[in-house]
């Protein structure tokens, strides 16, 4: 059985973030009506998230090295489409809470929500105290939410 020392907690409104959920946590989401789930880990979601929730599985691997556009894209994307409907709340986890779920987060505060830096990494840290973000993540964050900005000014 997984241990959560720190419970998924909702960072902003319907925005919620946490580590790999347990069957305990899966009935709390889903009470505090939790719609979407959004899994940055390198583990598939189980059986349990597949049938009560829309989730989709964006992996990438904590690796300390910097993360890719492409993944950022992806799950912004998900994001983006759960959050356009109000009555949805987005669950959004890695295995343990610390790193890549928090950093997928930091980046939908500041795209969605429209958080600055210290906005968002306070929202996460005030409400998730193990939260880390290794400078190498926020750098790749920043740099992917430039370039998306810039691409969304020349559609214009």
């Amino acid at each position: 059985m997984f241990y959560e020392p720190y419970p998924p907690s909702e960072v902003a409104d319907g925005v919620w973030v946490g580590g790999r959920p347990t069957p305990a946590s899966l009935g709390a989401l889903q009470a505090a009506g939790v719609t979407h789930v959004l899994n940055v880990s390198t583990d598939p979601h189980g059986s349990q998230v597949r049938r009560d929730f829309r989730a989709t599985w964006v992996p990438v691997v904590d690796d300390l090295e910097p993360k890719p556009a492409s993944w950022f894209r992806r799950g912004l994307s998900f994001a983006r489409r759960a959050l356009a409907d109000p009555s949805c709340q987005l669950y959004v986890h890695c295995r343990e809470g610390v790193h890549r779920g928090p950093l997928m987060t930091y980046v939908i505060l500041r795209a969605l929500r429209g958080l600055s830096q210290t906005e968002a990494r306070r929202a996460i840290i005030g409400k998730r105290p193990v939260a880390g973000f290794p400078q190498v993540y926020l750098d790749s964050a920043e740099a992917f939410l430039r370039e998306e900005s810039a691409r969304n000014e020349a559609e214009t």
